[in-house]
C-alpha cells in the first residue's frame, strides 16, 4: 500500500536539483507501497538511475527505512559504481537539510549497492558450507573456464559419453556448446539425464511414423534424417557440461552462473538465508529488470516475494538473450513476486536523452513490441536524422566518414554501432583516413584490426606449423615485402622437402588432400636456414635475404615462447615493427591505441590463468572471437573521438552524434538462418527453460505421419525465426535511441563478395516514412553487376610500407633536401681557395661537435613505468645521466623484500605459480632478512585489506597518452561503497614530508587514470591509496591530478 509521507518526492528532490519532478517520476517515488512489489517500465533514456536515487532518498527522509536496510542491485559494476555514488551524494545533501530523520546517525552506513552476481556470490560464500561447498571457492574468469572446459572434452570426452567420436563436431565449437549449455543448464535448474529424457522423447515420437496417416509403410523419407540428426548431440553436450560442472566443484572452482546457482539452492535448503536477508533489507530497488535470468528472479523471489520490491525496466531494451536474459520477466514480474490485488504498475515516458525526431523513429520501430510510447523532455530540440544509401559498401564507409568529420568538432562524443564486426575494419580506415581520431571498442572489433591480425598471424606462425596462410600474409607485408614469385618458390621448397611418395600420394598433394604427408611452408622456411645452396632453389636475390631474416626472427620467437606471455607477445609486436608501423602513419592520431587495447587483452588472460601459455591463448582468441558474451558495455563515451562498437556493447551509454550502419536486409536484421530455436548444437530444449511459456514450441508429438511431422518442424523454424526478429527489433530500438543531437542510418547495395544488390533494411524504410525525412529516397540501383567485382584492381605486390599518398610526400621531402644540398655545392665551388680551406676546416670541427654532442645526447623512452613519472618531473637531469651511463647494479635487499612480498600477496590471492617462493628462501644462501619479510606478512594479515576480496590483482594497463605509453601496474583494486579503491603496497618508507607526498602522488594519479580507461569508471569514483606495510600507516593524498593536469605537467617536464 501506499504510504503517508511527511515530505513528497518534489520536496526531497529539491535537495538535490532546484527542478521538478515529472508527473510519472513523482508517482513512481511517492506512490509505489513500501510493503509490497512494485513494477516501473521506463523508456531508453527516461533517467532510471535518477529515479532509484530519489526513491531511496524519499525513503530515509520518510523514515521508511534506514538506509543500510536498502539493497539495490543491477548488473555492471560501473552502473553499480555509478548508482552507488549518486545515492551516497544525494545522501550526504539530504543529511545537511532538515529533512535527515532526527534519530538517523550523523554517520550512516550506506545502502548495499552491488551487482546481481556480486550480491548472489556473498550469499553462496556465507552459507557454502551448508550446501557442501567451500566458501573459498577461486572464481573462473571467462579464459579459464575455456581452458577448463577444454581439458574436460579432450581428457574425458569419451569416457563421459562414447557417442562423442560419432560427432562431426570441431573442437572449439563443441567446447563453445558445452559451455554455453552449462550456463543454461545451472540458469533453469536442470540436470543432464532431464535432457537425454527429453530428446529421448522426441525421437521415439517420431522415429517411427508411416510415410502417410493410417499406413503401415514405415520407410523414411530422407527429410526425416534431416529432423532427427541434429538432436542426437544433444544429450552428448549436456552430459560433458555436467561433467564440466563436476570438474569446477572437484578442483575448487566457480563461475559467474555458478554464483546464482549456488545462492539460489542456499536459500532454498537454508531457512537462515531467507530470515537473514529480509531481516536486513526492508527495501529492495532492481536496476535493468528485463535482463535478469530465469534463476536470477527464482532466488530474488525466493528471498522477497511479498516485500517492497522496487523493479525497474524496458522490456524493448532485453537484448542479452544468450546470456540467459528473458523478456517475459517484466510481465510475469508480479505472479512472481506475489503482489496480488496489490499490482502496483507505473511507466516513465521522457527521454531526457533524445531528441524529438530520433524518438518518433524509436517509437514507430517498436511496433508491436511497444509498451511506452516515449516523449521528448520539455525544450527539447527536434535533432536531425540523416539516411545515406550508397552503391556500394566503399562509398557507405566514405560518407559514414564524412559526416563525422563534419560533426566532431569541439568536445563532441560519437559513436558508429554495427551489427556485424566484420566490417568495422573497411569503416575505421575510412574515418583514420579523413583524419578521425577512432577508438575500436570490445575484443571482436579489436581483433578485425589490421595491425592485430599482423600480430596474431605471428604468434600463429610461431606455434602452428600449419598456419601457412598467416605466414603468407607476414611474409608479404610491410616487414619483409616478398613478392609472389619467391612465395610460389617458398612452395615448391616444402613440396620438395617433403619425404617421398609414391605418384597417387604427389597427386593428392597437388589436389590439397594428402597436407599431413607434405612439410608446411612455415617448416620449409625454418628449414632455408640449414640450406646449403638455398641459391639454387630460384629466389630472387632480394627475396632470400628477406626469407632468410623472416626465418631467423621467427626461429628467434620460438626459442623465447617461455618467457611470461604478456611479455612475450610484446617482443613480437617490436620485433616486428608493428609499433613502429602504426607510428609512422599520418593518418593515426592515436596509432598505439589497438596494440595497446591488446595487450590488455593478453594481461588479462594472463593474469586470470595459472599456467598461461601460446597455444592456450590462441585458442580462446579464436573462441572468444565469435562470442556475444565479451560485447557488453565496458567504455565510456571520449570527447573528440569516434568510437566504433557493437550494439550489445552500446547498450545504457550515449553520445552526441551516433551512426548506425550497414542497414540491409540479411545483415541487420538477419536473415534468420541461424533461427533453429533449440535444435542447434549446445541449446538447451525450450520445454526445460524456466521460461518455456514466452518461447516457440515445437508441437511433434501428436503428428500421425512423416510429413505431418515435417510440417510441425518447419512451423518451429518458422516460429523461431520472427522470435529472433523480436531480438533484431530490440536490438534497432537500443541503437536508435543513442543519440542525444543527430542520427545517421546508413546502407548499400553491394558489397565485397555479393552477386546479388543487397535490400535497404526495414528499419531504415521505416525511418523514411517519417515527415521531414520523405526526401531521403533511396537512389536507383545504378548496376546488376557488384561494381567492386568489377573495378580492376592494379596492386603493387610487394606492399609499399610508406603507402602511396604518404611516399609522395616522403619522396617531397627528399627531393627539397637533395636541391638544397646541390644548391649549398654550388656555393662551395664559387669559393675563393683559402676560403673553400677555412670552410672544410669549419665543418670538420662541427663534424667533431656534432659527434661530441651526440655522445652525450639522450632519446628518453617512449614506454614509462608510472613509478619512473616523478623522476622524470623531479629531476630530469639526474634521471638522463642515468640513461646515457646506465650501470648494472645489484637489488637493494630493500627492493627483493618487495618483490617477494608482492608475490606472497599475490599468491595469497590465488595465484598459484609464486605461492611457494618465499617458503623456498630457507634453502637457499640468501642475504635478506626473512623476519622483516615475515613482519611485512604479519602486518598485512592486520591490515583492512586482508579481510577483503580484490576486483583486481597485479593488472597491468599500459596507457597511451600524446605519444609516450605509461605502464601502470596496479597492486590491487577493491570495491568501496562509492565505486572502488586502487592500493599500491609500499614496503619501504613513509613519504619525508608534504613535497615528497606529492611528488609519490604522482604515480597514483597515473594508476587512477589508466583505471578508468581500462573500466570505464569516472574518475571520481575511483579513490587511490599507498599502503606502508612495514610502518602499518595507510597513506591516502587529499588530491590526485587529472589527465588534463597530467599531461601539462609532463610536457613542461620532457619539453626543458
Amino acid at each position: 500500500m501506499a504510504a503517508k509521507a511527511k515530505f513528497t518526492a518534489n520536496q526531497v528532490y529539491a535537495v538535490i536539483k532546484p527542478f521538478l519532478l515529472t508527473a510519472e517520476q513523482e508517482a513512481a517515488v511517492q506512490s509505489a507501497p513500501i510493503d509490497s512489489p512494485a513494477l516501473i517500465v521506463a523508456g531508453a533514456g527516461s533517467g532510471k538511475t535518477e529515479l532509484m536515487a530519489v526513491r531511496v532518498l524519499w525513503l530515509v527522509a520518510n523514515g521508511f527505512a534506514r538506509p543500510e536496510q536498502i539493497l539495490g542491485l543491477t548488473f555492471t559494476r560501473k552502473a553499480a559504481a555509478e548508482l552507488s555514488k549518486r545515492i551516497y551524494d544525494s545522501l550526504l545533501k539530504l543529511r545537511d537539510s532538515e529533512l535527515w530523520p532526527e534519530e538517523l546517525e550523523y554517520d550512516f552506513s550506506p545502502p548495499n549497492i552491488s551487482t546481481y552476481n556480486a550480491y548472489a556470490n556473498g550469499l553462496f560464500r556465507d552459507f557454502a558450507l551448508a550446501i557442501g561447498y567451500e566458501p573459498e571457492a577461486a572464481l573462473l574468469t571467462e579464459a579459464a573456464a575455456f581452458q577448463l572446459a577444454r581439458e574436460v572434452v579432450v581428457r574425458q570426452g569419451s569416457d563421459v559419453d562414447s557417442r562423442l567420436t560419432d560427432l562431426d563436431v570441431n573442437l572449439n565449437p563443441l567446447i563453445e556448446a558445452v559451455l554455453s549449455l552449462a550456463q543454461e543448464m545451472n540458469d533453469n535448474i536442470v540436470g543432464a539425464q532431464e535432457v537425454e529424457d527429453l530428446i529421448e522423447g522426441v525421437i521415439s515420437a517420431l522415429s517411427d511414423l508411416p510415410k502417410k496417416a493410417g499406413s503401415s509403410d514405415l520407410a523414411q523419407f530422407a527429410y526425416m534424417t534431416d529432423i532427427l540428426k541434429p538432436l542426437v548431440s544433444t544429450p552428448v553436450v549436456a552430459k560433458l557440461a555436467e561433467a564440466y560442472i563436476q570438474e569446477k566443484r572437484r578442483q575448487g572452482y566457480v563461475d559467474y552462473s555458478d554464483q546464482v546457482a549456488l545462492a539460489e539452492r542456499a536459500v532454498r535448503e537454508v531457512p537462515a538465508v531467507r530470515e537473514r536477508e529480509r531481516a536486513s533489507y526492508t527495501q529492495v530497488l532492481l536496476d535493468e529488470y528485463q535482463d535478469t535470468s530465469f534463476l536470477q528472479t527464482r532466488l530474488l523471489k525466493n528471498l522477497f516475494a511479498g516485500t517492497s520490491v522496487f523493479a525497474v525496466g524496458d522490456p524493448n531494451q532485453s537484448i542479452y538473450g544468450w546470456r540467459g536474459a528473458s523478456a517475459s520477466n517484466l510481465s510475469q514480474f508480479h505472479d512472481d513476486f506475489e503482489s496480488g490485488e496489490a499490482a502496483a504498475n507505473f511507466t516513465l515516458s521522457t527521454s531526457w536523452r533524445n531528441p524529438s525526431s530520433v524518438l518518433e523513429l524509436a517509437n514507430r520501430l517498436t511496433g508491436e513490441l511497444k509498451v511506452v510510447t516515449l516523449q521528448p523532455r520539455k525544450g527539447a530540440g527536434a535533432g536531425h536524422i540523416s539516411i545515406n544509401f550508397e552503391q556500394d559498401m566503399n562509398q557507405e564507409a566514405a560518407s559514414v566518414a564524412t559526416w563525422f568529420k563534419t560533426k566532431m568538432a569541439g568536445d563532441a562524443t560519437g559513436a558508429l554501432l554495427m551489427r556485424k564486426r566484420s566490417q568495422m575494419p573497411l569503416f575505421v580506415d575510412a574515418m583514420q583516413a579523413v583524419g578521425l581520431d577512432v577508438e575500436v571498442v570490445g575484443l571482436g572489433g579489436l581483433l578485425e584490426m589490421p595491425e592485430v591480425v599482423d600480430l596474431i598471424c605471428a604468434l600463429r606462425v610461431i606455434h602452428f606449423p600449419e598456419a601457412g596462410s598467416q605466414l603468407i600474409r607476414l611474409l608479404t607485408g610491410p616487414r619483409w615485402r616478398i613478392g609472389a614469385k619467391d612465395i610460389e618458390r617458398l612452395h615448391r621448397y616444402a613440396t620438395r622437402l617433403a619425404k617421398p611418395v609414391d605418384d597417387d600420394l604427389k597427386v593428392r598433394q597437388q589436389e590439397g588432400l594428402a597436407k599431413e604427408d607434405a612439410v608446411s611452408i612455415v617448416d620449409a622456411l625454418d628449414l632455408l636456414l640449414e640450406e646449403k645452396t638455398p641459391e639454387k632453389i630460384g629466389f630472387s636475390d632480394q627475396g632470400l635475404p628477406r626469407l632468410k631474416d623472416a626465418a631467423f626472427t621467427l626461429r628467434n620467437f620460438r626459442r623465447k615462447t617461455g618467457m611470461p606471455l604478456a611479455e612475450f607477445v610484446r617482443v613480437v609486436e617490436q620485433e616486428l615493427w608493428l609499433d613502429i608501423e602504426v607510428a609512422a602513419n599520418p593518418r593515426r592520431k592515436n596509432p598505439m591505441a589497438h596494440l595497446n587495447a591488446f595487450a590488455a587483452v593478453v594481461s588479462s588472460y594472463a593474469g586470470s590463468n595459472n599456467r598461461p601459455h601460446l597455444g592456450a591463448f590462441l585458442e580462446w582468441l579464436e573462441f572468444a572471437d565469435e562470442r556475444e558474451r565479451f560485447e557488453v558495455p565496458n567504455a565510456n563515451p571520449e570527447k573528440g573521438v569516434v568510437q566504433v562498437l557493437t550494439i550489445h556493447a552500446a547498450k545504457g551509454l550515449e553520445w552526441d552524434n551516433v551512426c548506425v550502419a550497414n542497414l540491409v536486409e540479411g545483415d541487420f536484421p538477419g536473415d534468420g538462418k541461424g533461427g533453429t530455436g533449440w535444435l542447434g548444437l549446445g541449446r538447451l530444449p525450450y520445454p526445460l527453460r524456466g521460461d518455456r511459456d514466452s518461447l516457440p514450441e515445437w508441437k511433434f508429438r501428436g503428428v500421425a505421419s512423416q510429413p505431418e511431422a515435417k510440417q510441425s518442424h518447419e512451423g518451429f523454424k518458422a516460429a523461431a525465426k520472427a522470435h529472433q526478429l523480436l531480438e533484431e527489433l530490440r536490438l534497432i530500438y537500443v541503437a536508435v535511441t543513442r543519440p542525444k543531437a543527430e542520427l545517421l542510418l546508413t546502407g548499400s547495395y553491394w558489397k565485397p563478395g555479393n552477386k546479388k544488390p543487397r535490400d535497404a533494411s526495414r528499419y531504415l524504410r521505416t525511418a523514411l516514412e517519417i515527415d521531414g525525412l520523405a526526401h531521403h529516397q533511396l537512389p536507383e540501383l545504378l548496376s546488376e553487376v557488384n561494381p567492386l567485382s568489377e573495378v580492376q584492381k592494379v596492386e603493387s605486390w610487394p606492399l609499399d610500407p610508406l603507402g602511396e599518398r604518404h611516399r609522395s610526400e616522403v619522396e617531397a621531402a627528399r627531393d627539397r633536401t637533395l636541391s638544397a644540398l646541390e644548391r649549398e655545392d654550388e656555393l662551395r665551388l664559387g669559393l675563393a681557395f683559402g676560403d673553400r680551406v677555412q670552410t672544410e676546416i669549419d665543418l670538420l670541427l662541427a663534424e667533431r661537435d656534432e659527434a661530441l654532442n651526440a655522445a652525450n645526447r639522450v632519446e628518453l623512452p617512449v614506454r614509462v613505468p608510472a613509478s619512473r613519472f616523478k623522476d622524470f618531473v623531479s629531476d630530469l637531469p639526474a634521471l638522463i645521466e642515468r640513461y646515457r651511463r646506465p650501470m648494472p647494479q645489484k637489488p637493494y635487499k630493500q627492493t627483493r623484500a618487495g618483490t617477494l612480498f608482492h608475490s606472497w600477496v599475490e599468491a595469497r590471492y590465488g595465484a598459484e605459480h609464486l605461492a611457494d617462493e618465499l617458503d623456498s628462501l630457507d634453502n637457499h644462501n640468501s642475504d635478506l632478512d626473512l623476519e622483516s619479510i615475515k613482519a611485512l606478512q604479519a602486518n598485512f594479515e592486520k591490515s583492512r585489506w586482508a579481510k577483503l576480496e580484490p576486483l583486481e590483482i597485479e593488472r597491468e594497463i599500459q596507457m597511451t597518452i600524446e605519444g609516450n605509453t605509461f605502464i601502470c601496474k596496479l597492486d590491487a583494486v577493491f570495491a568501496t561503497s562509492t565505486g572502488v579503491e586502487v592500493i599500491d603496497w609500499k614496503t619501504g618508507k613513509q613519504p619525508k614530508d608534504k613535497a615528497d607526498q606529492e611528488l609519490r602522488a604522482l604515480q597514483l594519479a597515473l594508476y587512477r587514470l589508466a583505471y578508468s580507461r581500462f573500466s570505464g569508471l569516472p574518475l571520481d569514483k575511483i579513490e587511490a591509496s599507498f599502503y606502508f606495510v612495514a610502518d602499518d600507516v595507510e597513506v591516502k593524498p587529499e588530491h590526485l591530478l587529472d589527465e588534463a593536469e597530467l599531461l601539462d605537467l609532463w610536457k613542461k617536464s620532457v619539453s626543458n
